[in-house]
C-alpha cells in the first residue's frame, strides 16, 4: 500500500517531534530512536494526554533513558481558546501511569519557539511529527508562516469515523479543535493519520509473548507501558489490547508505502457544543480556496505493527552513552 506523496527514507531525515507523552507517546518515541531513517533534532511538548510539567518531565526522562540529549522545549499549556482537556483516563495524572523513568540528565527545558526554531533553521528538520494537540505548531502558524512552510507537518489527531472523547471527535483535536483549524485551513503540507487507520494497529498480549523485549531498563519501561495501555483499552474494547495511535503515525513518517493517503478539504469545529472537534468538509465558497491535506484513509495493520514491534525490540538492544548526535547543541 503506497501514499499518494511518500517520505523518501533512503537518506536519514532530520526530524522535529511535538508531543504529549503520553503512554503511546513514550512507545512511538522508542520507535522514532531505533529507527535509522530518522534523525530526531528536536523535541517540543504540549498539554494534552496530562499536564505540561507532566509531559515535559516525561519527556525529559524518557532522554535521560535513552542516553540522548536531544533539546527539549516547553511548549503550550492551555489550548487557544479555553480550558484545558487531558485524557488522565487513559494515561494517568502523570501521563505514564506510574511506569518508573530515571531522572533526568540535561539542563532545564527551553522555549518551545527556540527548540523549533533552532530544529527546523539551524539542524534542517524536514518532517515535524505532531502527536498531540497542535496548539504549538499554530502559535508558530500566528507570528509568521515562513519556518512552516518548508517542512511537512505529520499529525496523529481527527477522524472521519467514530470518535474516541466524543462519538464523533478525537482526542487531540478536541483538546484544541481552534489549532486544528487554524492548520487545516493554512495551506501548509500537511499529512493526517487519524483514528480511521490508528484504531486497526493493534497488539495483543500474544504479539508481546513472540518477540519479548531484552532485559534491563528499557525493556522494562516498554513492557510497562504496554501492560498499563492494555488495562487502561481493556474496558472499551473487551480485551486487553494496545491501540498505537502514536506510533501508527510514527510508522507513516517511517514507510509511508504502508498507508493509502487521500487529499480532502478538511475543517474542524471549535466551540463548545456536540461538534466540538469533528472534522468536516471545508466550505469551498468561503474565501480563498485552501489547498487540500493528505489524509490517511487505509493501513497495512499487520505491516504497520510488525514494523512497530520490530523496532520496540531494537530500542532495547541499544545501549550508548549521553550525546547529541542525533539532536542539536542549544547555545546558553
Amino acid at each position: 500500500m503506497t501514499g499518494d506523496v511518500p517520505v523518501q527514507c533512503a537518506d536519514v531525515v532530520p526530524l522535529h517531534i511535538d508531543t504529549d507523552p503520553g503512554v503511546d507517546d513514550l512507545l512511538a518515541l522508542s520507535i522514532l530512536l531505533a529507527s535509522p531513517e530518522v534523525r530526531v533534532t528536536g523535541i517540543t511538548t504540549v498539554a494534552g494526554n496530562a499536564s505540561l510539567e507532566a509531559v515535559t518531565e516525561n519527556a525529559r526522562r524518557f532522554l535521560a533513558l535513552a542516553a540522548s540529549r536531544i533539546p527539549v522545549g516547553r511548549g503550550a499549556a492551555r489550548p487557544l481558546r479555553g480550558a484545558p482537556v487531558a485524557a488522565t483516563h487513559i494515561h494517568g495524572e502523570d501521563g505514564r501511569h506510574g511506569v518508573s523513568l530515571p531522572p533526568p540528565i540535561d539542563e532545564p527545558p527551553r522555549e518551545a519557539e527556540e527548540v523549533f526554531r533552532h530544529s527546523l533553521e539551524k539542524a534542517g528538520a524536514r518532517i515535524v511529527l505532531a502527536l498531540g494537540p497542535l496548539t504549538n505548531l499554530a502559535r508558530m502558524l500566528e507570528r509568521g508562516r515562513d519556518l512552516l512552510e518548508h517542512v511537512e507537518i505529520v499529525w496523529m489527531g481527527g477522524t472521519l469515523v467514530q470518535g474516541n472523547v466524543t462519538p464523533v471527535a478525537e482526542f487531540n483535536c478536541f483538546a484544541d479543535p481552534d489549532a486544528a483549524e487554524a492548520l487545516l485551513g493554512s495551506g501548509l503540507s500537511l499529512r493526517v493519520v487519524g483514528l480511521d487507520v490508528t484504531r486497526r494497529v493493534v497488539l495483543r498480549p500474544h504479539d508481546l509473548a513472540t518477540k519479548p523485549f531484552a532485559a534491563g531498563p528499557r525493556g522494562r519501561m516498554l513492557a510497562e507501558l504496554l501492560d498499563r495501555l492494555m488495562n487502561a483499552e481493556a474496558a472499551a474494547r473487551g480485551e486487553r489490547c494496545a491501540t498505537l495511535h502514536d506510533p501508527c503515525a510514527a510508522a507513516a513518517v517511517l514507510a509511508p508505502r504502508h498507508f493509502r493517503f487521500e487529499e480532502l478539504t478538511l475543517a474542524a469545529r471549535a466551540g463548545e457544543d456536540p461538534d466540538r472537534g469533528r472534522l468536516v468538509p471545508r466550505d469551498r465558497g468561503a474565501g480563498a480556496a485552501v489547498p487540500p491535506v493528505r489524509y490517511a484513509r487505509e493501513v497495512d495493520a499487520e505491516a504497520v505493527a510488525a514494523l512497530c514491534m520490530e523496532r520496540l525490540v531494537r530500542f532495547c538492544l541499544e545501549q550508548r552513552e549521553p550525546t547529541r548526535e542525533d539532536g542539536c547543541r542549544l547555545s546558553h
